[in-house]
């Protein structure tokens, strides 16, 4: 027995959390009633409450008809445009984000169902936080860092709040949940992967391709039925997650000062230091050096 435990009665820890999201162009924006936003497609989670007037939106070929309060939920990838859908203004509050928290995902890609109308239980539950990130938006001045810190705790209650709502809905049919079965899986090795290779306890190949497979081997389904089934509940394939796990450990290593760029390089698979640099500055926009410049701690 430890000396510090001698005398614990009784000891509640919150497990371990590690998880990074991104928020891109949100926005709150008053239009005319000419005002149209052009078909297009994008990578990201988007969130778009309408405020004020009328909105006709087109999701995938389908048309939907937006009223003050109405939601649409929209998906990676998913086919959309927009336009005013009445006289006079129109206001809305748009966010895209998104999360490698793959339960998460996971929820948002499950339902099918894109638009959700003022009264209903999703609009009701993530409305408040919503309302609250309008109102940091609108008021704020000065971008402060308390501002920026109370923006990402909204940001998190938002996350709560849709987790919440979802996870309340009903389940998933059987073809559905093995799909969820093996992606969690797949998902589960590739971390554990990551994360022994990090530690320096395992071989991480410097192919994801290899890594992906050595993974699904012995699942008893092909590669290509794995990264169907991947795709449709996480929304990205293997080799793409993987590349998630990796960017992520990376930057996390960077920002331990005892460890060089070239041994973070060989602990995640990387047969040289300039692949390595070459591939962070794909995937951040800058090489590893000035990241650990900027988060040197």
């Amino acid at each position: 027995m430890r000396a510090e435990d001698e005398y614990q009665i009784q000891e509640v820890m919150l497990p371990d959390m590690e998880s990074t999201f991104r928020i891109f162009a949100a926005h709150w924006r008053k239009v005319t009633e000419e005002w149209t936003y052009p078909h297009h497609t994008h990578p990201l989670f988007e969130i778009n409450l309408l405020l004020e007037g009328s909105q006709k939106m087109t999701v995938n070929g389908k048309e939907y008809v937006q009223h003050p309060g109405d939601i649409m939920l929209l998906k990676p990838e998913d086919a959309h445009e927009s336009r005013n859908g009445g006289p006079g203004a129109m206001t809305y509050y748009c966010i895209h984000f998104d999360s490698d928290e793959r339960a998460l995902r996971e929820l948002l890609l499950r339902d099918e169902r894109r638009d959700f109308t003022h009264d209903s239980p999703f609009a009701r539950a993530i409305r408040p936080s919503l309302d609250k990130l309008i109102s940091l938006a609108l008021h704020e001045g000065e971008w402060k860092l308390q501002t920026k810190m109370i923006t990402l705790s909204v940001v998190f209650e938002l996350f709560g709040a849709i987790t919440g709502c979802l996870s309340e809905q009903g389940s998933m049919a059987p073809a559905n949940q093995r799909s969820s079965r093996i992606a969690k899986t797949i998902a589960a090795s590739l971390e554990r992967v990551v994360a022994e290779r990090a530690e320096g306890e395992a071989a991480l190949d410097e192919d994801t391709g290899e890594t992906v497979q050595s993974v699904i081997s012995g699942l008893g389904y092909s590669p290509s039925a794995c990264s169907r089934m991947f795709q449709s509940v996480y929304g990205m394939s293997p080799r793409q997650y993987l590349s998630q796990l990796k960017l992520k450990k990376a930057k996390l290593l960077l920002m331990q000062p005892e460890l060089s760029v070239e041994k973070i390089s060989r602990l995640l698979g990387y047969g040289d230091i300039a692949h390595f640099s070459r591939q962070f500055k794909r995937w951040t926009g800058e090489p590893p050096g000035k990241f650990r410049a900027r988060n040197h701690i």
